[in-house]
């Protein structure tokens, strides 16, 4: 009976893997799609006599293109196992991942005002492509649950005193939406079980947020309140602490 029991929970852990593999899949390809298709669509809005404009929309699609196939790469590996992919890490600027992150969200809500702030220096060394990934899913969300029109806010500071007078940088986006429920506060900010297991539901998204937190070794904090909005803050250490652990 004991032996059966274990083959029925390796099963159900296989299934649960295949589970995760598939959503983290799907919501990545989702959102890339998205952003090909606002680039994609400049010169049907008239902006096509603009060349640098119309080489940087170029570039972001290539870009998302290649994220595309890394992502059914790292699910579907052609020969290893493993379908968390192992950090490339490189310095990374903060400002320049949150600009282009307001840029790509920008083109599919043109009508909502997007701040930008800037405090400092903000230099991390990271894995460009999934801190980018981890901003665009931060600011999406806070599109989404927010109406339209309502403006947003995204900050980065840096670097400034962390815990233990450590120093790290930090970018918030801010909303003046109805708040974020408990649940996704917890998704964000809540210890992990003992196995590892995140839930994934309707906040994916949150979900790949803080797995890219937690892999570079920063942390995640959030500050909301009914019909007040929410401010979400990812904080990193200004020297790379990434692992190439397993981000489940």
């Amino acid at each position: 009976m004991g032996e059966g029991h274990e083959d029925g929970q390796a099963r159900g852990e296989d299934a649960y893997e295949r589970q995760q593999r598939l959503e983290v899949l799907l919501h990545e390809l989702r959102t890339s799609l998205t952003t090909i298709r606002g680039w994609a669509e400049l010169p049907l809005q008239g902006l096509s006599d603009d060349p640098e404009l119309m080489v940087r929309a170029l570039r972001r699609i290539q870009d998302e293109a290649d994220h595309m196939h890394q992502a059914v790469q790292q699910v579907f590996p052609p020969t290893d196992s493993s379908w968390v992919r192992p950090l490339d890490p490189e310095p990374v600027d903060l400002r320049d991942v949150a600009d282009e992150a307001v840029a790509d969200l920008g083109l599919l809500d043109p009508e909502r005002p997007i701040a930008r702030e800037n405090c400092g220096r903000a230099t991390v060394v990271a894995d460009n492509r999934m801190l980018r990934h981890a901003v665009r899913n931060l600011l999406g969300n806070a599109l989404r649950h927010t109406p339209a029109g309502s403006p947003v806010t995204v900050a980065v500071r840096g670097p400034v005193a962390g815990a233990g007078g450590r120093p790290h940088v930090e970018l918030s986006v801010s909303d003046q939406g109805p708040g974020m429920s408990p649940r996704d506060i917890a998704r964000l900010t809540s210890p992990r079980a003992e196995d590892g297991r995140v839930e994934l539901g309707g906040g994916l998204g949150l979900t790949i947020v803080r797995r890219v937190v937690e892999r570079h070794g920063g942390e995640v904090s959030v500050r909301s309140a009914p019909d007040r909005g929410t401010t979400v803050t990812v904080a990193f250490p200004t020297v790379g602490t990434v692992s190439d652990s397993s981000g489940n």
